[in-house]
C-alpha cells in the first residue's frame, strides 16, 4: 500500500490520495519513518524558529471574524477541498482525528487551488489539541521544502461562543518569514488558567512591543492558550493591530532528570497591524 505521509507520495500515488474522501483519509495509516522534502531550508527545529522578525507575511490583518468562511464541503475528496474557492477550504477535526493524517490534509490544501491555508473547525478542548498538534507537525515539515513555507494560525470563536472557550476556528496562514527566535516575555498556562486573564497578558506585553510565548501542557491546557490568543485578538482589534500563533513542540526537564513534552506557542504581531512599543 502507497505511504501517505505527509512529503512522501510520488505523483501517482498523491493522485490516488486526492481522489479520496476526507473521511477515508483520515481513516489511513500513516506509516513510519522520517519524512524529507527538498534539499532546502531545515530549519524550524529544536524550538528556534529560523528566520527572525515576522513582519514579512504577504498576508494582510485580519480582522477577528473568520477570514474566507466556514462552508465545510463534508463527504467531498481532499482534492475538492483543496481546489475550493476562498470560504470553502475548511477541515474539521474531531477529538479522535490522527494529528498526523490532518497535517497531510493541512498540506494538500495549502498546495491546490488558490493556495490558501485551510480553516479548521474544532468543537472541544480535545478537538483543539489536535488540531494544534496538527498545525505544528505540517508547519515543521513544510519548512522541509526546498522553499520553505512558514505555517501561522490565526484563532477565533465561533460565532456568538465566546463564553464557549472550545468552539474555535482556526484558520491557518502562509507568512513568507520565520517568528522571532528568542522571546521577551513567557508566560505558562494550565488547564486551570482564565483565557481571559492570559490574553490581557498577551495583549498587555503586544501593546509594548513584546515578543510573547506561552507554553501549554495536556488538551485542557492547549485549550486555553488557543483560546487566551483568540480573546486577545478581540482586545486588540480598536486599536488595529492583529496577532497570530505559531506552535511547535518543545522538550522541558521534568522531576529528577526527566522531560516532557509541551506546545510552545509563538505569538506574533500581523503584518499591517498599528505600530507598538518601541521595537
Amino acid at each position: 500500500r502507497p505511504d501517505h505521509g505527509v512529503g512522501r507520495a510520488n505523483s501517482s500515488e498523491m493522485a490516488e490520495l486526492l481522489d479520496k474522501p476526507l473521511d477515508e483519509i483520515i481513516k489511513m495509516d500513516t506509516g513510519g519513518g522520517n519524512r524529507r522534502r527538498g534539499g532546502g531550508n531545515r530549519g524550524g527545529r529544536g524550538g528556534k524558529a529560523p528566520h527572525g522578525k515576522n513582519d514579512g507575511s504577504r498576508r494582510r490583518s485580519r480582522e477577528n471574524s473568520t477570514p474566507y468562511g466556514v462552508t465545510h464541503r463534508s463527504g467531498e475528496s481532499v482534492a475538492d477541498i483543496a481546489n475550493a474557492p476562498s470560504g470553502e477550504r475548511t477541515l474539521k477535526c474531531s477529538a479522535t482525528t490522527n494529528p498526523k493524517k490532518l497535517a497531510g490534509s493541512i498540506a494538500l490544501v495549502c498546495e491546490g487551488g488558490c493556495g490558501e491555508a485551510p480553516l479548521i473547525l474544532a468543537l472541544g478542548a480535545s478537538c483543539v489539541n489536535q488540531a494544534v498538534k496538527a498545525i505544528a507537525i505540517c508547519r515543521k515539515d513544510m519548512l522541509e521544502h526546498a522553499d520553505p513555507t512558514y505555517l501561522s494560525c490565526f484563532p477565533s470563536f465561533r460565532q456568538h461562543r465566546e463564553q464557549k472557550h472550545g468552539a474555535l476556528s482556526l484558520q491557518c496562514d502562509k507568512e513568507t518569514k520565520g517568528p522571532w527566535s528568542s522571546s521577551d516575555v513567557d508566560l505558562t498556562v494550565a488547564s486551570g488558567t482564565n483565557p481571559s486573564s492570559t490574553a490581557g497578558a498577551i495583549a498587555g506585553k503586544i501593546r509594548e512591543g513584546c515578543k510573547v510565548a506561552v507554553r501549554a501542557c495536556g488538551a485542557d491546557a492547549v485549550n486555553n492558550a488557543v483560546a487566551a490568543v483568540a480573546f486577545a485578538r478581540t482586545y486588540l482589534k480598536d486599536e488595529g493591530i492583529d496577532v497570530y500563533f505559531v506552535p511547535e513542540f518543545e522538550k522541558e526537564p521534568v522531576g529528577d532528570g526527566g522531560e516532557r513534552t509541551v506546545v510552545l506557542f509563538r505569538v506574533c504581531k500581523a503584518a499591517g497591524s498599528a505600530a507598538t512599543g518601541v521595537k
